[in-house]
């Protein structure tokens, strides 16, 4: 009997990380779809887009050489229109795209929004013929429930991210965190 409750809870907990899993998929799509028509329509999309790019004219970076980076942030309201009952101005944030590249690292990051919190953190970077790729999922507590790393296509498993080669690769949740709020403040500020 103990058995079949052990068995019980840990398909529950299973479940919910899939339910949310999925959800944070479908969220993604969802956004991902209304970023393309935003893109296609123009002023009639259903999104806004804010485009920030540094070094556009592609100027030699100190200490780097070649640097550029382009900042989208997408959003469904001015945070200025919100009444003041609804006035958490980090809440319309959806998305924001980071695309570096920095001599011969190109870098391409995503950050996913929903109610002002981090559900999904997406970072893609190819340097030299190697490519890396990382998807970190949060729950609504800001807690990573869960992850996958890649190097040149290969799923890299917990061991391998303690070994010399890929240690770098494991994912920093803390950090992720703070550079996905850090990027909702500069939101919040460039508009208000």
């Amino acid at each position: 009997m103990k058995k079949i409750i052990l068995v019980l809870l840990v398909a529950s907990s299973q479940l919910l990380y899939a339910q949310t899993e999925t959800d944070i998929r479908s969220h993604y799509n969802e956004i991902n779809k209304k970023i393309q028509e935003s893109v296609e329509n123009g002023y009639e999309g259903s999104l806004y887009n804010n485009h920030w790019e540094t070094n556009k004219n592609g100027k030699s970076w100190p200490a780097v050489g070649r640097y550029s980076e382009i900042t989208d942030f997408w959003y469904e309201d001015d945070p200025n229109h919100l009444p003041d009952t609804e006035r958490n101005p980090k809440n319309v944030l959806l998305k924001v795209n980071v695309t570096r590249h920095s001599s011969h690292l190109t870098t391409n990051e995503e950050y996913l929004y929903k109610d002002g919190k981090l559900l999904f953190w997406f970072s893609s970077q190819a340097e030299e013929g190697s490519t890396w790729e990382t998807r970190v999922y949060f729950n609504s507590k800001g807690v990573m429930f869960k992850s996958s790393v890649k190097a040149n296509e290969k799923e890299l498993t917990a061991k391998d991210l303690t070994t010399e080669e890929y240690k770098d690769l494991k994912p920093d949740p803390a950090a992720i965190m703070a550079n996905g709020k850090e990027y909702q403040e500069l939101f919040v500020k460039s508009m208000l």
